[in-house]
């Protein structure tokens, strides 16, 4: 029952949270979507802080698993490495300050993080070992924190009028075939 109580709030906060700013939310709002007092949410997360930390840490675990089950998906490199790029654009892209926020929390919990992080990894180094992309498990690793970073980049940087899956494919294209190649391809499709 405890359990229950505390993933409907967590389910409810998430939700919300994830259509408005931090400021904007309001607890008994989160209440009355999880079915439970105000009060009882106090319970659960004694501050509106650690009621958001705990609602993106679900988010964030929720995007571990979804990058988890795109990255094993049978098809060409550049389909799986655009959802997975997808996975996290979409997740960031109307709220590029979640990053720097996840980033602070990850810094309270930094078991945790590192964790989620490993398996965002593990996931990637997979896709590019099973289409021989990246060399030795080493390497991999590296070129794995190459396509995470453009991710992050395309998260901060983006233009008003770009969209996530438009973006992915570009990082995607950038990531596999360079600067210059990106460049000559964007040429001849147009």
């Amino acid at each position: 029952m405890r359990d229950d109580k505390r993933r409907r709030i967590l389910a409810a906060a998430t939700a919300v949270f994830e259509k408005r700013d931090f400021h904007q939310v309001l607890v008994s709002e989160v209440a009355s979507r999880a079915g439970v007092g105000k009060g009882t949410v106090y319970l659960y997360f004694p501050t509106k802080d650690d009621l958001h930390r705990g609602a993106l840490e679900e988010s964030l675990e929720r995007i571990t698993s979804d990058v988890e089950a795109v990255a094993g998906a049978d098809a060409p490199a550049a389909d799986v490495l655009r959802r997975v790029v997808g996975v996290i654009l979409r997740f960031f892209w109307r709220r590029p300050h979640l990053l720097t926020l996840a980033q602070h929390y990850e810094r309270r919990r930094p078991r945790r993080a590192r964790e989620r992080r490993q398996r965002i990894m593990r996931a990637v180094e997979r896709v590019l070992a099973r289409h021989r992309i990246g060399g030795t498990a080493g390497a991999r690793r590296l070129s794995v924190a190459f396509l995470l970073g453009l991710a992050r980049a395309g998260i901060l940087e983006h233009g008003p009028a770009d969209r996530p899956d438009a973006v992915a494919a570009r990082i995607v294209d950038l990531y596999l075939h360079g600067v210059g190649g990106a460049v000559r391809r964007q040429r001849r499709a147009a």
